[in-house]
């Protein structure tokens, strides 16, 4: 999706509307945490490090809101030992705030978290100097081509900074191939294009954001695989409702109007795309009962060879 956890505040806001809207950072952060938090837990839970005797060292490289922390938490106090941590780190300050927040609300004691504002590329390639590399590393919907110029060369540094046998976890909301206005599918692909050109977001090519897993194998990763961990809701549930209505459907009206017609869009479309994503119009689609979301997320994973 346009909206990315853990660097968005770096994009670029054009006040004429052609670019993406970027306001309203922090509640999307906890919007779309309460929404993919299933998700999240079942993929963390399918990661088996192959680490064993001894503590794990996870880092969670863009924890946005802390979404996978209570998982990423367990799975270290399940290995045992004194030692084990979970270094959680976000450009954002203010991301790292909520992260902390949601360590506080969830009471888990004395949690072996680190969290940091660092750069998740200067924190692995510390890693790497130290010495002291991770045994998994999970990121979720950060390795983006609107957030680093070049992705390929973002996984093969956190590749780097895993041990033997190490684990990276590249999870992604796959946002853009999710149903989120069914019943109107001719229109969702017109606004979906309009949204990537809203955010500047590739066609196709070695950057396209749904190059993962060829990220994974280009930075030496073996046994390389995808599992899908698909969301689905009706909008009249309270966390697929906060997701459609406070971010999903703003983000289309936004882009109609950004890039609807260098998208394709007629305009007999745009006005029926404005009809829909209007709250105050008839025809809005908040208001037909008979809506609903999914969204099949993924987790690719590598693990890097053992000698």
């Amino acid at each position: 999706m346009g909206v990315h956890v853990a660097e968005k505040q770096q994009l670029p806001v054009a006040d004429t509307g052609a670019g993406p809207d970027t306001r309203g950072y922090l509640d999307y952060l906890l919007t779309n945490r309460n929404f993919t938090a299933p998700a999240v837990a079942a993929a963390v839970a399918s990661i088996t490090p192959e680490i064993s005797g001894r503590p794990l060292r996870v880092l969670d490289a863009g924890t946005g809101a802390g979404g996978a922390l209570p998982e990423l938490i367990a799975l270290v106090r399940a290995a045992g030992g004194p030692g084990g941590t979970v270094v959680a780190v976000d450009v954002d300050e203010r991301a790292v705030e909520v992260a902390g927040r949601q360590l506080g609300d969830l009471n888990l004691g004395a949690a072996p978290v680190d969290l940091r504002v660092a750069d998740l590329r200067d924190v692995a390639a510390g890693a790497v100097t130290s010495g002291e590399r991770f045994d998994l590393i999970w990121s979720s919907d950060v390795v983006w081509p609107t957030t680093f110029d070049n992705p390929a060369e973002v996984v093969q540094t956190l590749a780097g900074a895993l041990v033997p046998g190490g684990t990276l976890a590249l999870f992604t909301t796959n946002y853009y191939q999710s149903m989120l206005l069914p019943g109107h599918s001719r229109l969702e692909r017109l606004i979906r294009t309009a949204s990537e050109l809203t955010w500047g977001l590739p066609g196709d090519g070695p950057t396209h954001y749904e190059r993962l897993g060829a990220w994974l194998r280009a930075a030496g990763l073996a046994d390389v695989a995808v599992r899908a961990f698909p969301l689905a809701g009706m909008a009249s549930e309270p966390a697929a409702r906060a997701f459609l209505e406070q971010i999903v459907w703003p983000e289309m009206r936004h882009a109609v109007a950004s890039h609807g017609r260098a998208a394709g869009m007629s305009e007999t479309d745009i006005v029926r795309a404005g009809e829909l994503l209007d709250p105050e119009g008839p025809a809005w689609v908040g208001d037909d009962p008979h809506t609903y979301v999914v969204q099949p997320t993924l987790l690719w994973t590598g693990r890097t060879p053992v000698a």
